[in-house]
């Protein structure tokens, strides 16, 4: 979005739009700016979070396993989770075979992985848009 454009969205000049972004920036607020990918449109037709529990008698198994699962090229985020949950995977895949693979072969072979459940997306209904302060 242009500075005019984001300007005119919320009625300030775009030289106050772009002081304050830039202020933002310099806070640490926004880290960075992104684009949105049609994930369908690369191929990608299933989305799917795994929620993952690894072995708690051994030390260095959350260790290992966010060493290992960072690196994957089909997990998009891993978050690690306090409760019943150990992590909560993000995995894109071209199709539910190629998802199925991955959680047989890849995921659930990890050592240190104990079990995984699978949520596959059917719809996405709302992404996150954070509100600016002072916007």
């Amino acid at each position: 979005m242009s500075w005019s454009s984001l300007a005119q969205h919320i009625h300030l000049s775009a030289s106050a739009c772009q002081r304050r972004v830039e202020q933002l920036l310099q806070r640490g607020v926004i880290e960075r700016f992104t684009i949105k990918i049609n994930d369908a449109a690369l191929g990608h037709g299933v989305k799917a979070f795994v929620a993952v529990n690894v072995e708690r008698n051994a030390p260095d198994s959350a260790l290992d396993f966010r060493n290992r699962i960072a690196d994957h090229p089909m997990v998009q985020s891993v978050h690690m989770l306090a409760g019943n949950v150990d992590f909560l995977l993000e995995v894109l895949a071209a199709d539910i075979e190629a998802f199925g693979m991955f959680v047989d072969t890849e995921l659930l072979t990890m050592p240190g992985v104990r079990d995984a459940t699978s949520s596959i997306v059917l719809k996405q209904i709302k992404t996150h848009a954070p509100v600016i302060p002072g916007g």
